[in-house]
């Protein structure tokens, strides 16, 4: 479950004993000797180009923090080491994303029991963005660009976009797919703008599905092939429109697909386009 309360000292002692390992060539020579087999200083010595003498130094830094144990004169890597060995960029990654956002991780509700959470590593070069002065309207543009001029759309929202109907009229107008968690009402807004536009309008695109939020998640997100947009609530409750967390990056676009996919398990079956505009007649 993603409940954070991190400070920075925290994320700093985390990514101190990732440095320890990376910052140290001769300290990855001597894991890489050891990550299949064990080993020797002396066989250490033979397959790197160090002297005994820093092998020595830093094999026994590498005892005292518990990366590595000697039996009989031969050093082997615990196992939790490789793990770490594996996950390290992901680490370092996981930590650089919550150190840059912790105020704002901070003050938002993040009570999130979904897989995807664990690994944090793909948002890495996500940007948080937040409307000021000038920019009233920020965010709110940003979501505005990302529910439009995609090739496909998933989504989770708590409200209905106020400049709703451009967003909406470019779904049903053009080719595009979209896949969305809504809360029940948003859900009905949405169908019942969807019933009186399309009298207007040729309808070009069936592949809109809509499913009812009945599980109450408390956060928004859009993922297209274009980007990733996340918000929170606040810790007291209400949506943050004022601040947005967003990428561009294939990692962050698959790691929210990811996210989609694990909420979508949870939901109850889509209304289809079909359903929506032919609701009256099959007495829905």
């Amino acid at each position: 479950m993603l409940k954070l309360d991190f400070n920075k000292e925290y994320l700093n002692d985390f990514q101190e004993e990732i440095k320890f390992l990376i910052n140290s060539e001769i300290r990855l020579k001597i894991i890489g000797c050891l990550y299949n087999s064990a080993a020797s200083i002396k066989q250490i010595e033979d397959k790197t180009s160090y002297s005994y003498s820093s092998i020595l130094d830093n094999i026994n830094k590498l005892e005292q923090r518990k990366f590595i144990y000697n039996i009989d004169d031969k050093f082997y890597l615990y196992n939790r080491t490789k793990l770490k060995i594996i996950h390290m960029l992901n680490f370092n990654k996981s930590a650089k994303f919550l150190r840059e956002n912790v105020e704002y991780l901070n003050d938002s509700l993040l009570d999130i029991n979904i897989e995807s959470t664990n690994d944090l590593s793909a948002l890495e070069d996500t940007k948080l963005i937040k409307t000021n002065n000038i920019e009233l309207f920020k965010v709110i543009d940003i979501f505005k660009r990302s529910l439009m001029g995609f090739k496909y759309l998933k989504g989770i929202f708590p409200y209905f976009h106020p400049r709703h109907e451009d967003i909406i009229s470019y779904w049903v107008d053009n080719e595009c797919s979209v896949e969305l968690i809504l809360p029940e009402e948003v859900s009905h807004a949405v169908t019942d703008f969807i019933k009186g536009y399309l009298p207007k309008s040729n309808v070009k695109n069936k592949d809109i599905k809509l499913i009812t939020n009945d599980i109450n998640i408390e956060f928004a997100f859009i993922v297209s092939d274009k980007c990733l947009v996340l918000a929170f609530y606040h810790k007291t409750g209400e949506f943050n429109q004022h601040a947005v967390l967003t990428s561009t990056s294939g990692e962050a676009i698959q790691w929210g697909l990811k996210l989609f996919d694990e909420y979508e398990k949870l939901c109850k079956n889509y209304v289809y386009m079909d359903d929506i505009v032919f609701s009256e007649d099959k007495g829905v």
